[in-house]
């Protein structure tokens, strides 16, 4: 979990297929708020996670990549 854009993109151009990374880009950092995304997620996205995703949290919308589809670009 980091708040960092380029972590994503620095584990995608390194050829990694873990781990996954989530990108919080909230106004509203405070822990509950961030914690009500966590879960969902969680229950959304595990097999996602499990095989490698970057997935961008922003108010109101979350967007999941695989990370291998990522590494495919850059080359």
């Amino acid at each position: 979990m980091t708040h960092d854009l380029d972590f994503g993109e620095l584990l995608a151009a390194s050829g990694a297929d873990l781990p996954s990374v989530l990108i919080f880009r909230l106004r509203n950092m405070r822990p509950e708020n961030v914690s009500r995304y966590l879960f969902k997620i969680i229950s959304e996205y595990s097999k996602n996670l499990e095989s490698g995703a970057i997935i961008t949290v922003t108010e109101g919308r979350i967007r999941m990549r695989d990370l291998l589809l990522d590494i495919g670009k850059l080359t």
